[in-house]
């Protein structure tokens, strides 16, 4: 009984400390990327829209909370160096890389044929082209948008840099990466808020809980991803990258007519992404039977 009672005692103080990192981490994060984007919108006059430079640069600046509170606690842990490295490791192998290249692009190409999407046409631009060219192309585009975009770089340190091992220690893959999911998109709700622009014109009370199960969903392909990569920011930066690159042409009513709705346009890359999702998670269940 004794020991019984010592062990409980003894886990409390861990699971406190376990509470007040994660607890800090969001403090920082959110309260850093907040400040920025509520502070300058406030001073230039509560634009409503991205075309103002100022509020460019704001998001822009804004996006890395999540990476500076990663790496601030990180140091003040001492594993600064192994936070680091995650940048650097690149030992996924091809199963890695087949997984951040194939199955979202297959998915949405397999979808957009489906539902009845077709290009949009083009000067001197023959159909099929389209089919062929913009969505391999987002492999590629993937890296272009995590080396410039803000997103990629800003946000991984800290999601699956800080956040994501602390939540898989306690909760397990799928638990930790829909609690993840779900910070991860309120996170964005200041942005989602004041800029109609952001959300694509669509109403807050759809686009909310709409972006919240598509992020939970992205939350799920990308921890997965990055197990495969054993542990890798830099396979995350990446596929954050494939993301934004791919989310800018899925469906996309400038590019692909298909006679559905704007709601109905973002619901389909909702389902790509947790068909994709499920995809890779099916295929883990597979192997571990083996």
């Amino acid at each position: 009984m004794t020991s019984l009672v010592s062990g409980t005692a003894s886990a409390r103080p861990q699971s406190a400390a376990w509470a007040a990192r994660v607890a800090t981490f969001l403090a920082l994060a959110f309260g850093f990327s907040w400040l920025i984007w509520l502070g300058v919108w406030s001073a230039t006059g509560r634009p409503d829209s991205l075309t103002g430079t100022p509020m460019l640069i704001a998001v822009y600046v804004g996006s890395f909370g999540p990476g500076l509170a990663g790496a601030a606690l990180s140091a003040r842990e001492g594993r600064l160096r192994e936070w680091a490295a995650g940048f650097l490791r690149w030992r996924m192998g091809w199963a890695g890389v087949a997984a951040i290249a194939l199955p979202l692009p297959i998915v949405v190409l397999g979808l957009t044929a489906a539902l009845g999407y077709t290009p949009v046409p083009m000067d001197s631009v023959p159909p099929v082209l389209s089919y062929l060219t913009l969505f391999p192309a987002v492999i590629f585009n993937g890296v272009v948008t995590a080396v410039l975009g803000a997103g990629p770089l800003g946000e991984e340190g800290g999601w699956r840099g800080y956040l994501l091992p602390r939540l898989l220690d306690r909760l397990g893959e799928v638990p930790a990466s829909l609690l993840l999911g779900l910070i991860w998109s309120f996170w964005h709700l200041p942005i989602m808020a004041i800029l109609p622009e952001w959300r694509g014109g669509l109403s807050f009370g759809f686009y909310l809980p709409a972006y919240t199960v598509t992020v939970m969903g992205l939350s799920l392909l990308m921890t997965r991803i990055w197990l495969l990569a054993r542990r890798s920011t830099l396979a995350a930066v990446w596929m954050h990258g494939v993301i934004n690159a791919l989310g800018a042409i899925a469906f996309s009513a400038q590019l692909w007519d298909g006679g559905w709705s704007a709601k109905a346009n973002m619901l389909h890359f909702t389902s790509a992404i947790w068909l994709a999702a499920l995809v890779l998670h099916l295929m883990k269940g597979m192997h571990q039977r083996r």
